[in-house]
């Protein structure tokens, strides 16, 4: 019975630490928007204006993605082109529309905590550190391993680093690929992320205004 019972402790601490790793914080892989390909292009008046979405979760960004699809936000990748004979301006002169609806774009510091991996969560991971696995056990007897010292703090602290890594990297990417206020050149192409406040995946257009 003991030897039984053993088993089973031994296999239900397995199990636990196997589900607590596939919760695991994960790093973030950079979209890098010039490299994309776009299928979506909508051209008015000399604008072109090309977009992909699900780009956190074409990138393998899970977490993100999942943030996202819960929240009701959505991380957009665009090419713009101006052909026109002015110098264009992404909020000044000109618009993203989804739909009939204008959009404000998200400045990176609003989009990124909106769906940034929560550090401080990790912290329950701190009750591995109790955590021993049974080598053996009789009437008289019984041998543990204190895998929790080593387990505990590795996961816990391993755990905030990843997750902090990766939210400064995917602020730092947002950041890069800015396009709010920024002056675009006749004839010139630009890359950019912008964050919008939806959950659907509404047809985006761009329009000069006056």
């Amino acid at each position: 019975m003991r030897a039984t019972h053993l088993k089973r402790t031994n296999l239900i601490l397995l199990i636990i630490v196997g589900l607590m790793l596939t919760g695991c914080a994960m790093s973030y892989q950079p979209i890098n928007a010039p490299k994309l390909k776009y299928n979506v292009t909508d051209n008015q008046n000399g604008i072109e204006l090309s977009y992909k979405y699900d780009v956190l979760q074409l990138k393998g960004n899970k977490k993100y993605a999942k943030s996202e699809d819960r929240i009701g936000v959505k991380l957009v990748a665009v090419k713009i082109v101006n052909n026109t004979d002015t110098t264009i301006n992404l909020g000044t002169n000109t618009m993203i529309y989804a739909g009939n609806k204008p959009i404000d774009i998200l400045t990176p510091y609003i989009f990124q905590n909106s769906i940034k991996q929560k550090s401080m969560a990790y912290l329950p991971y701190a009750l591995f550190t109790f955590l021993r696995f049974n080598i053996y056990s009789d009437s008289y007897y019984s041998q543990s391993i204190p895998v929790g010292y080593v387990l505990g703090p590795l996961l816990t602290f391993g755990n905030i680093i990843v997750a902090s890594n990766a939210n400064k990297n995917l602020l730092k990417e947002l950041m890069e690929y800015d396009l709010r206020n920024k002056d675009i050149r006749k004839g010139e192409t630009v890359y950019g992320l912008i964050g919008i406040d939806q959950g659907e995946f509404m047809p985006l257009t761009i329009r000069k205004i006056k």
